[in-house]
């Protein structure tokens, strides 16, 4: 009991603990984010991303511009494939925010736009791994 006491004394209200804590809880939340761009949305693009630390979780994707026709965003595994997600991009305004792709496991991935019928336009892709 005596130990738990001491303990307490010496690490419950300092610094150390605080930080401790605060990097644990940083490294087991951490994201890293990627942002490309399209501005002829007529040709086929294929971007990569990558985290530096090994996710454990998911990518989400945020598509925003504008498309004169409807066109597709498929997120892979980098080389290996293994479907993340598909995002349908619809004529008009695009504005899809958030979209959760499947379990990911590994650092790099592929995200390919296929144009369809689309001609005129510009996108801006973020990624978040996570």
């Amino acid at each position: 009991m005596n130990l738990i006491k001491n303990f307490k004394k010496k690490w419950m209200n300092s610094w150390p603990l605080a930080s401790l804590l605060f990097i644990g809880i940083a490294t087991a939340c951490s994201y890293e984010e990627g942002e490309f761009y399209i501005a002829d949305v007529s040709k086929q693009h294929t971007f990569t991303d990558s985290a530096s630390f090994h996710p454990d979780c998911c990518v989400a994707t945020y598509v925003t511009g504008t498309l004169d026709a409807p066109a597709l965003i498929i997120v892979e595994g980098y080389l290996i494939g293994g479907f993340i997600d598909s995002l349908h991009l619809p004529k008009g305004k695009v504005n899809i925010e958030n979209s959760h792709g499947d379990f990911y496991g590994y650092r790099k991935i592929a995200i390919k736009y296929y144009p369809g019928e689309a001609k005129k336009g510009s996108l801006k892709i973020k990624t978040l791994i996570y």
